[in-house]
């Protein structure tokens, strides 16, 4: 459900004398006589460490503050690895979606001068936000922040350069979209909710949000190496993004949603920005509104499952974490990842602890990495630990209860379609691939993973995964239990009902590459551009496009993954006679419209419409390019990924048969291709 979810808490009561760590007292780190922080300390590196030796990191940076002030912080692994640059506490790094608290604090900020409620409408502060959906209107302020707008998903991408028209693009993107759910119904992450919370912060206060920002948080708080993201920013001493499976050095990235995660900054000016909400540090918010962001925000769904959830919050991934609530214990919570950088930060205001690390790459659970450090400073204050979790044996299956045999059947869920299956007697229950339509596909449905039953309750031992079955207002849901170091229940599927009179699109999508025709050159590399249309036998009036989507006419098909992020609908329209898909911000067309690469000399033309141009191989080739025109971008995929990114790379290099080159630049660029 969640791209990312990570967080660090550290202190120091040595003087450490590496010149690398950055650790001395001119950096901002004192003595605390009164509390040991060394065990923490040792836990911190160990954990920094181990992310960079295990891969998943080159760089990575992790503070601590107590009570308001620095007590912790220090730099780990090569912030530039040709110039031998470290990273030390002073390094920025890309904080993604950990940005979105700085829209929450901008958008109270304004409510404490009057000037904005939180449970007024969103069109009353920004009237050409629209919508399709008659719904919209009832969109409130306050839905942006514990994501319950039922905005689709994200209208945005990252990049290597400046682009200003994110907040067009969003507008236009919405205008001819529908909601996913009504408002206020449920919590499923939503990047645009805080874009449309950084457009509102602008119009009321009448300044960019990076100014408003700069003049009522960052200075209040002494956050000087706080601002746009690094590919922005221009400052010397940041970490740069080496690829953690090729090595190479990509250009800095550009994020320019600010709201949504569009700053840099350090491990120490977030943990002086977190600090502002407890009673130890300086406020730049009113009491009213530091309440307003540490309480719950509800929606109609948050007691629905068998346990807590999350994202019923102002803004935070949580403001509960269970087992530390069971102590009465407040511990907060946000999550930031781009393609680039990770960034979490982990909060307990009413102790007054902090804890922030960032890092260049990406783990698959952040909080992985941070709990260990915030118990080992808790400890180290005298405070109450939540109890190490008991190792326990695997559960015994039981037969499968005649009453869960109706939840068989087909489910979805933001990225995948599987197949539910009951071995009743052997007390089993299967997660299936679904049988595609297209030509030469198999008719088998192979298992994907088997969980054990026991007690209402299906089991994944080796991957601590517990799942159960849900029905909520008429719809049937596949819920995670008591997700490991969350202690919270998340909808991992939701159920695809069966159409009566499916429908068909007016062109055959499926079993076909699409090919992204409006792709910016600065994109960053992780956007090679092709997306798979599938269909499923089972599943007549359903296709398949980055998301299962339900066909509503010949022209269109609608979100079928309504409980889950980052969704969009999908229409056909017609270009030059050729029949395309839009999606999200998106053109596509079909593969068939790429020309051959042919032996020799290869010329392409960006024309006037400024549409991305594509060549595919039908066999093997060494290719090359000649000079590229200034500012143009050339990619190529084949077998399993990238083979080829000019950003990055020159020369010759092999696109086996089947590969894909694709060109972005403006209109008039030409391009030679020589292949052979």
């Amino acid at each position: 459900m969640f791209k990312k979810i990570t967080a660090v808490l550290l202190a120091s009561s040595i003087l450490l004398l590496t010149s690398n760590t950055g650790l001395a007292e001119a950096s901002g780190v004192r003595k605390r006589a009164s509390i040991d922080y060394s065990e923490a300390i040792k836990t911190a590196r160990e954990t920094m460490w181990k992310s960079i030796a295990g891969g998943f990191c080159s760089g990575a940076t992790v503070a601590v503050a107590d009570e308001g002030k620095i007590v912790y912080a220090e730099g780990f692994g090569a912030a530039d690895r040709a110039a031998n640059r470290p990273v030390n506490p002073e390094t920025r790094f890309n904080v993604g979606s950990t940005s979105k608290m700085f829209a929450a604090v901008g958008i109270l900020l304004l409510v404490d001068d009057g000037k904005v409620r939180l449970d007024d409408p969103v069109v009353n502060y920004l009237p050409e936000f629209r919508m399709k959906d008659p719904r919209y209107r009832d969109i409130t302020v306050r839905m942006l922040f514990n994501h319950s707008s039922g905005l689709p998903g994200s209208h945005f991408y990252f990049g290597y350069a400046v682009d200003e028209n994110m907040h067009r693009y969003l507008i236009d993107s919405m205008a001819e979209a529908y909601l996913k759910h009504a408002p206020g119904a449920m919590q499923i992450y939503c990047n645009d909710g805080f874009t449309l919370a950084e457009m509102i912060v602008e119009r009321v206060s009448g300044e960019k949000f990076i100014d408003f920002l700069a003049r009522r948080v960052f200075k209040p708080l002494g956050m000087k190496n706080t601002g746009v993201s690094v590919g922005e920013a221009g400052v010397e001493n940041t970490a740069e993004y080496y690829g953690l499976k090729n090595g190479k050095k990509y250009p800095r990235e550009v994020v320019m949603v600010y709201g949504a995660g569009g700053l840099s900054s350090t491990a120490s000016d977030m943990c002086r920005f977190a600090s502002s909400f407890s009673p130890f540090a300086k406020r730049v918010l009113s009491d009213a509104s530091v309440a307003e962001i540490l309480k719950s925000q509800p929606t109609k769904f948050y007691d629905k499952l068998r346990g807590p959830q999350i994202l019923n919050e102002f803004g935070w991934d949580y403001s509960s974490l269970p087992d530390y609530a069971d102590l009465g214990i407040q511990v907060l919570a946000k999550s930031g990842g781009t393609t680039c950088y990770s960034t979490y930060m982990q909060t307990v205001p009413k102790h007054g602890v902090t804890v922030v690390y960032s890092i260049t790459g990406s783990v698959a659970d952040l909080e992985e990495l941070s709990r260990p450090i915030l118990d080992a400073v808790m400890k180290a204050k005298k405070i109450q630990i939540p109890p190490a979790k008991p190792v326990e044996k695997p559960v015994e299956a039981r037969p499968v209860p005649e009453e869960l045999l109706k939840f068989e059947g087909y489910y979805c869920n933001a990225d995948s379609v599987v197949r539910v299956r009951f071995d009743r007697d052997n007390g089993k229950m299967e997660l299936a691939a679904p049988a595609e339509v297209a030509p030469g596909a198999s008719k088998e449905e192979p298992a994907v993973m088997s969980l054990v039953h026991n007690g209402g309750y299906f089991y994944y031992h080796e991957k601590k995964m517990t799942l159960y079955f849900t029905v909520v207002d008429g719809k049937t849901y596949i819920a995670a239990h008591k997700v490991p170091n969350y202690g919270v229940d998340m909808l991992m599927y939701q159920k695809i009902e069966k159409i009566e009179n499916p429908q068909k699109l007016r062109a055959d999508i499926a079993g076909k590459k699409w090919l992204v025709r409006n792709m910016p050159a600065q994109v960053v590399y992780a956007m090679v551009g092709l997306v798979e249309a599938k269909a499923y036998e089972a599943l007549p009036g359903y296709v398949s496009f980055g998301g299962l989507k339900k066909i509503e006419g010949p022209d269109c098909a609608e979100i079928a993954a309504t409980a889950f992020r980052d969704q969009s609908s999908l229409k056909l329209v017609d270009v030059n006679g050729e029949t395309w898909i839009k999606s999200n911000m998106f053109m596509y067309s079909s593969e068939d419209t790429a020309r051959k690469l042919v032996s020799g000399v290869n010329r392409v033309t960006i024309k006037t419409e400024q549409w991305n141009e594509w060549l595919k191989s039908d066999k093997g080739a060494v290719v090359k390019f000649g000079e590229l025109p200034a500012g143009s971008r050339v990619m190529a995929a084949g077998g399993e990924g990238l083979v080829f990114d000019s950003a990055v790379d020159k020369g010759e290099f092999y696109l086996p048969k089947g590969g894909l080159i694709i060109f972005a630049g403006a209109p008039g660029d030409m391009f030679k291709v020589y292949a052979y």
